[in-house]
């Protein structure tokens, strides 16, 4: 059902642009699951109707979960909201025959919550030239057998990031405790433009030699055939989806024998997110090719990097300008344990290389180059562009470390959730989130999100190093 607002609406017409940096080439919907262990508050505090109250309040602050893509005529896109036309959010309620135990006893894996129809079908996020009743915010709450209960929520990637869906869940929940509480910076609309007074003019043949490796564009092809172009060509059967476990101890010594291996010169230092791209970077590459899945070769290694801090913009605020921070890594690199020291320094300058200059330098190719396939009369000039490294035909691994957002901070009066639960269907491309809050209410682990096909995850399972650090929480 769509959420009744009734005469509640916000009367405040906000937006955002979204092609000012590289959100738009994140079309799609991000879902989740946070699990709450039994608890005699969940009646009373996370009851439907006091549930769809507090929704109702917390979207009241943060009207651009009910707003829509608008395609201007120059085809620049906003997520605009416009009190007369709302995009209103829908969210369900149902009861299972499931059970909290028997949901832990399975790793809270995802494909269990699927077949107690506790998720909703996903939509394919992408922006459309005609503005249709395509949700920005999705929600379903299901109350499990004997106690117990699952939130499953997803947003537009477009719109909102996964910092800014679970930051908007744990609002939500301080306003269902009855929370007088102003709405967080991540949620404001916040103007982080990375550039300002584009040049719409520039010649793009001129531009088109200091185009970034990291970021591939092509208006002579359909966006359909692109998609066929840069996907590796296997069945959707063959691929397999796993959560991994580390802890934040096993990191702390890992990067500890990086910094003692004489490796780093006088005044380099790794961060524990360089060493974990590099640790995941190796076993995943290094079982590719013991599994005959890629060729034996050099591998493009990745860390995706948001631009605000290199730019000195505020890290906070809606947007996520993402760019993938490569570098190059030859088949010794990966197929050596020894020389994980190395890789993880490499991958550390190669954050390191990513100059405000440079960046401004990409984005204003990009806008120069999207205004200029605008001009031209390409349709829908956002469905050409794409980040290199995603091809999968390349042999390309990387790591998107997203252990900052506040994945358990939503607690509705009832606690705080005992687990969440994602996926990621994009091959060699590991998405990091935090672990479940410890003792003291900070998580001491990482949740691993790799999706490999059959005969490279076989590989990586019996790669000794990485079953010495990492430990499988659940299969899809």
């Amino acid at each position: 059902m769509r959420i009744d607002m009734r005469d509640q609406l916000p009367t405040e017409a906000v937006s955002r642009q979204i092609t000012n940096d590289t959100q738009f080439m994140f079309q799609f919907y991000k879902p989740c699951f946070q699990f709450y262990a039994p608890s005699s508050s969940i009646d009373s505090h996370m009851s439907p109707h006091r549930l769809q109250q507090s929704l109702t309040t917390a979207l009241h602050s943060c009207p651009l979960l009910l707003g829509r893509f608008t395609v201007h005529a120059d085809q620049t896109i906003s997520h605009s909201y416009d009190p007369r036309n709302p995009n209103l959010p829908t969210f369900e309620f149902q009861s299972t025959d499931l059970t909290f135990s028997e949901l832990k006893s399975q790793g809270f894996a995802y494909s269990l919550c699927q077949r107690h129809n506790m998720d909703l079908a996903i939509p394919d996020g992408a922006i459309r030239r005609l503005s249709d009743e395509q949700p920005m915010l999705m929600v379903k709450v299901t109350y499990l057998h004997g106690g117990g209960a699952a939130v499953f929520a997803m947003t537009n990637h477009v719109a909102f990031d996964g910092n800014a869906m679970f930051s908007f869940l744990a609002y939500w929940a301080q306003c269902n405790n009855g929370h007088g509480v102003e709405l967080p910076v991540d949620l404001q609309p916040v103007s982080n433009a990375i550039l300002t007074n584009v040049d719409q003019t520039s010649d793009i043949s001129k531009d088109a030699a200091q185009s970034p490796a990291e970021i591939s564009v092509d208006a002579t092809r359909l966006p359909a055939e692109i998609g066929t172009m840069i996907t590796r060509a296997v069945s959707r059967d063959t691929m397999i989806p796993c959560v991994y476990s580390i802890t934040t101890q096993d990191l702390r010594k890992l990067k500890q024998q990086v910094e003692a291996s004489g490796e780093l010169q006088d005044g380099e230092w790794v961060s524990s997110n360089n060493v974990l791209t590099a640790l995941i970077s190796q076993c995943v590459a290094r079982a590719n090719m013991r599994a005959h899945v890629y060729e034996h070769g050099p591998w493009t290694v990745f860390q995706a990097l948001d631009m605000r801090r290199p730019l000195g913009l505020p890290l906070r605020g809606l947007g996520s300008p993402i760019i993938l921070a490569e570098c190059n890594a030859s088949a010794d690199h990966v197929l050596r344990p020894d020389r994980l020291p190395a890789l993880a320094r490499r991958v550390r300058m190669s954050v390191d290389a990513y100059t405000p200059e440079y960046l401004r330098n990409a984005m204003q190719w990009m806008h120069t180059t999207y205004a200029g396939l605008a001009r031209d009369g390409v349709d829908e000039p956002w469905r050409h562009f794409w980040f290199s490294a995603l091809n999968t035909n390349r042999r390309c691994v990387g790591v998107s470390c997203m252990n900052r957002i506040p994945i358990y901070d939503a607690d509705f009066g009832a606690g705080r959730p005992v687990m969440a639960r994602s996926f990621n269907p994009r091959p060699n491309y590991v998405i990091v989130f935090p672990g479940p809050p410890g003792e003291t209410d900070v998580y001491d682990s990482l949740h691993m999100y790799v999706t490999l096909e059959r005969p490279a995850m076989d590989a990586l399972r019996a790669d000794p190093e990485w079953t010495s650090v990492c430990t499988l929480v659940s299969e899809f």
